[in-house]
């Protein structure tokens, strides 16, 4: 029997969003994916943002094998882009495509499937294509979920998934859609629909290529800050464990930026035995408190292996949640430690792509 044989009768109706810029290397070998799926979709958007290749006309070229439509938007963003596709569509469900990605054949099955098994966010299982790496031979990926209930804890502290999800068009506006940001307008979504409950499931089998390559927007961006921009908007979210964790992981990535934004304290105050923790009390020790985190405290490391940030929280238990050196007055994580999150025994691991 066929795929196609195998969806229900009430086959939901699927919108595959693309945003696209300067991707006329790549527009013709994202929509073929497209034409070759088992079951077609019913509407393909393209949004050129503001190209200045040939991508627009290359997109064109396919509205007599697609149920195409082509949209030009001045340059402002990958999320403005997505945020038009959808606006211009009908459907159900949105699929996300990158313009130069591709679909495997059975992705709009496999992924309506997997939502009709599971409601909510379908996360794509995927394969990697690395320019000059894999010779146009793609390797899986091995995609992670966490086992815990509280995927918004984990999706706080490192977006898990990849693009190429779906998720229902009602799920979508619940949330709010689309927000502007310079990157990770993905992971800003995904953070509110796990803010809200709803689920994050796989398919059974791959659906997405996803082509890694030096025109990629990440490799020609600081993801640091953006992580950074998208973080701040979740610091005062949700309960004390999601405010703790989403500023334990900004502290991940801000370091002493971050610290000096907090409250100034003293030893006194955080009752805490610097011994203990490993610290010198001199003049480049400093103490804050917040009301979630507790107290953090940076400053010379007892070991004299230069300097360390530790988290003692309300309860009185200790994080310490990195090692830090000095290098060229900017405190940096050490290469030599892994990074993780432990508040009310739940480990939060910083996920790890294989």
């Amino acid at each position: 029997m066929s795929t196609e044989q195998q969806l229900p009768v009430n086959t939901p109706t699927v919108a595959v969003i693309i945003p696209a810029r300067n991707g006329a290397a790549y527009i013709d070998r994202a929509l073929a994916s497209l034409v070759t799926q088992t079951v077609t979709p019913n509407e393909v958007v393209v949004v050129d943002d503001g190209s200045d290749d040939d991508t627009y006309h290359r997109a064109r070229r396919w509205v007599d094998l697609l149920p195409l439509k082509v949209i030009r938007s001045e340059p402002k963003g990958t999320w403005h882009a997505r945020r038009t596709a959808i606006e211009a569509t009908g459907s159900e469900f949105i699929l996300q495509l990158d313009a130069d990605d591709t679909l495997l054949p059975g992705a709009v099955a496999g992924m309506t499937q997997a939502y009709a098994r599971q409601p909510g966010l379908i996360a794509p299982r995927r394969f990697l294509l690395v320019e000059g790496e894999t010779e146009n031979i793609p390797r899986p990926v091995v995609e992670r979920l966490p086992d815990s209930e509280d995927q918004y804890v984990y999706m706080l502290v490192r977006n898990y998934i990849g693009v190429g999800c779906l998720y229902s068009r009602k799920d979508y506006e619940a949330v709010g859609g689309y927000r502007p940001c310079r990157y990770a307008e993905d992971w800003d979504l995904w953070l509110r629909f796990a803010a809200a409950g709803i689920p994050i499931s796989l398919p059974t089998e791959a659906t997405y290529v996803y082509n890694m390559h030096s025109k990629n927007i990440s490799t020609n961006i600081d993801i640091g800050a953006t992580d950074l921009e998208i973080l701040r908007r979740f610091l005062d979210a949700g309960t004390e464990t999601h405010r703790r964790t989403a500023k334990l992981a900004f502290l991940q990535r801000a370091g002493i930026d971050y610290v000096e934004e907090l409250d100034k304290a003293t030893v006194a105050e955080a009752s805490v035995d610097l011994a203990a923790l490993g610290l010198v009390e001199d003049e480049h020790l400093q103490v804050r408190r917040d009301t979630d985190l507790g107290h953090v405290l940076v400053g010379s490391s007892a070991a004299g292996d230069g300097q360390r940030l530790v988290v003692v929280s309300p309860d009185g238990s200790q994080t310490r949640l990195r090692s830090l050196v000095a290098a060229g007055g900017v405190l940096e994580a050490n290469e030599t430690d892994q990074p993780s999150l432990r508040w009310e025994g739940c480990d939060l691991t910083w996920f790890g792509w294989h």
